[in-house]
């Protein structure tokens, strides 16, 4: 549990709206087509044979009236993004890093879940986040797990809210 300065990352997968969540605020159904494509195990392939491991990410970005939450794999810059997918480069800044004692793959678990325990270590840490990530200027919460040959075996597994000031709310 620290502050750590997160480079920029590119993310390559599918992007959620909050109508794809499952009713139990996971997003376990829109992560497992993408986990049986043929596009995700040629870019484990491909990413096993270059780094040695892979990767999921999920990323949600919130915004004031709506968020959106990608699943997919961080890549090398210029790593060729698969038919059908798309990317997203996400910004440097600070955050707040929640490493998992105990790795698991556990994506039927809800975003929501997931952020309150980032949440509830920064205020053990005495670390202040934004009160609202829909209003704050890196609106991002990132989890990312590492394997080096399936999703059963994590090497590692971390969550990260992003440390930004507010923006104001702007009122009608």
């Amino acid at each position: 549990m620290a502050v750590q300065n997160l480079a920029t990352f590119k993310i390559i997968g599918k992007v959620a709206l909050a109508n794809d969540m499952d009713p139990n605020g996971s997003f376990y159904s829109f992560s497992q087509e993408l986990e049986a494509s043929e596009q995700m195990a040629q870019v484990d392939e491909e990413l096993m044979a270059t780094a040695g491991e892979s990767n999921r990410v999920g990323l949600a970005i919130f915004g004031p009236e709506t968020s959106q939450y990608w699943y997919g794999v961080q890549v090398p810059a210029s790593f060729k993004v698969p038919t059908g997918w798309t990317s997203y480069q996400v910004p440097a800044g600070p955050a707040f890093v929640l490493a998992q004692e105990r790795p698991q793959y556990l994506a039927q678990v809800g975003v929501n879940y997931k952020m309150d325990q980032v949440y509830d270590a920064a205020a053990k840490a005495e670390v202040k986040l934004p009160a609202s990530l829909g209003h704050a200027q890196l609106p991002f919460f990132v989890e990312k797990m590492t394997f080096k040959t399936n999703l059963d075996e994590l090497l590692s597994q971390t969550d990260a809210i992003y440390q930004s000031d507010e923006m104001e709310a702007l009122e009608d």
